[in-house]
């Protein structure tokens, strides 16, 4: 599977955080296509994490190399991998 351009990982997102303060915040750095957080399929819960998409990947390059705050917790915004490419980066040699 291709890697999405312009994919980020958003991890450590507060539980009081929804889909739209996330594309809030991360549309001062420019337009975002998609923004989700990710639940768990039982509970329904925020897991923590989500995913940004922004229609410039050069953009997603930025956001990348700066620190970011969101309802007083540091997330952490890194190019989301595929689930099947990250198998591959888990192999021990």
């Amino acid at each position: 599977m291709e890697m999405e351009v312009g994919k980020l990982f958003i991890g450590g997102i507060s539980w009081g955080t929804n889909e739209d303060r996330l594309r809030e915040y991360f549309e001062t750095f420019g337009e975002v296509v998609e923004a989700v957080i990710m639940k768990d399929r039982t509970t329904g819960r925020a897991r923590g994490f989500g995913f940004v998409v922004f229609a410039d990947p050069a953009i997603a390059v930025r956001v990348i190399m700066k620190e970011h705050m969101i309802d007083g917790r540091n997330v952490e915004a890194k190019k989301a991998v595929p689930r099947e490419d990250q198998k591959i980066l888990n192999i021990n040699y």
